[in-house]
């Protein structure tokens, strides 16, 4: 290895290829060998070789269940040959949606095997070498692609099993959110539109505020949520970040910074649009991600859902249901009884109250992620605001009877119930003595 290394550096690119093979013969399921013998092919201008082997790596790691590091080498592949795209089909084979009445034997073609083994695979990726071997494939000068030979028959040894490996199934492969929820035409398509991005401990990723048009995920590496200063969340692998700049127009809630140098996938809102308009199912994905998260931490986080144990804030989840509506409809009416516990997914609401003159005292608008509805739902009461949207919204409700079926049973959240009541009416008096005073927060 180290000999390999040096005739690298003192550009004696076909010796160090050849002791690079010797080991990739000798340890097949070596990535970070496989990896390095692919840049020194492509220094050497023999792109089919590189690809053929990073063809290896993506079946390892997409084999052990590391899609997110499949997909950073598959996209690697298309950069150096746009037309190979064997591993990208076998990831969606793999890993996109499928359906019921068509049961899937997970398996790899001929041509991406060579590194599966017993052995695990390598703990973490040489994002080094990674970004070295991109750097490399652009000081590459272009070349027309060879004559591409007839088109084979699909049983030829490119889609069929090694014959040692005809015995052995993959195992069950875990699902992937996004990814996992698109077919394999729309699954193909957002993966040749995502972009690697190298990070760093320290730097910031999305400033809370801002207005961004990127999410990200974390392919490599470790990223820190904060609200202000405050360390909010920790998220690592797999983790997805920054939906919500692709479902609305909102600022930015968090700020997020690298903890550790890493590796993320990006895709902007100009990539989703034009993903979507040939697949919408992509930002129909996006937005149900979105949901699902907003929901996820609004059960989290309220301490009316909180005392509830997580199998039951699941089936709570479940029960709410999505309403679109216009501009100037009204949600709730002051002194009319509310239909349920609402949470605000998308849009803008105006809230004011009416007092017994007939005057109008506006208080905060309405924002995605807020709730209102909860004093009438909490107390089997009328609303002590009315809310009317200001913009097209998206709006998330858990009806009054399913309210008081599933939550309010719990002793936890009836104790919690009588503080949040109490809480709320005092705030509602005081806020309508101090009529010239305006809340800086308030949920109805």
């Amino acid at each position: 290895m180290e000999q390999a290394v040096n005739l690298l550096h003192e550009g004696k690119l076909a010796f160090a290829a050849a002791e690079f093979e010797q080991a990739v013969r000798i340890a097949p399921a070596a990535l970070g060998l496989r990896q390095r013998l692919a840049d020194v092919y492509l220094r050497m201008g023999q792109r089919s070789l590189a690809v053929r082997e990073l063809a290896h790596v993506v079946g390892r790691y997409a084999a052990d269940g590391q899609l997110l590091r499949a997909i950073a080498f598959a996209r690697c592949i298309l950069e150096i040959d746009p037309e190979h795209q064997q591993a990208l089909r076998a990831l969606a084979d793999l890993y996109a949606l499928q359906h019921e009445t068509l049961p899937v034997v997970p398996r790899l073609p001929r041509g991406m095997s060579g590194a599966l083994s017993d052995a695990p695979a390598d703990p973490q990726m040489d994002l080094e070498q990674l970004k070295v071997f991109r750097e490399a494939l652009a000081r590459v000068p272009q070349k027309p692609p060879p004559p591409r030979p007839p088109a084979r028959d699909p049983t030829d040894e490119d889609t069929n099993e090694v014959p040692a490996l005809a015995d052995r199934v993959l195992p069950k492969l875990p699902r992937s959110p996004l990814f996992s929820s698109l077919d394999k035409d729309a699954f193909q398509a957002v993966v040749q539109r995502v972009e690697l991005r190298w990070v760093t401990a320290g730097e910031t990723l999305v400033t809370e505020g801002e207005h961004g048009d990127s999410m990200f995920v974390v392919v490599q590496g470790v990223v820190n949520v904060l609200h202000g200063e405050r360390l909010i969340a920790v998220m690592a692998e797999g983790s997805f970040f920054g939906e919500m700049a692709l479902c609305t127009d909102s600022p930015r809630l968090a700020t997020v910074v690298a903890a550790k140098d890493g590796l993320l996938f990006e895709i902007d809102r100009e990539a989703l649009g034009a993903i979507s308009r040939e697949h919408p199912q992509v930002s129909a994905a996006v937005e149900q991600f979105y949901r699902d998260r907003l929901l996820a931490n609004l059960m989290r986080a309220s301490p009316v859902f909180r005392p509830l144990p997580e199998a039951e804030r699941a089936r709570v989840g479940g029960r709410f249901k999505r309403h679109s509506l216009p501009p100037q409809t009204v949600l709730l009416e002051q002194g009319q009884s509310g239909a349920g516990f609402c949470l605000l997914l998308r849009g803008k609401c105006d809230v004011f109250h009416t007092d017994r003159d007939g005057g109008v005292l506006p208080l905060p608008q309405l924002r995605e992620g807020d709730i209102f509805g909860e004093i009438s739902v909490l107390l089997d009461g009328p609303c002590t605001a009315s809310v009317r949207t200001a913009t097209f919204c998206e709006v998330l409700e858990l009806s009054r009877d399913d309210f008081h079926e599933l939550v309010l049973p719990n002793p936890g959240v009836r104790e919690l119930v009588q503080k949040v009541v109490r809480e709320r009416i005092e705030r509602t008096a005081d806020l309508l003595s101090r009529e010239n005073r305006i809340l800086p927060a308030y949920t109805v």
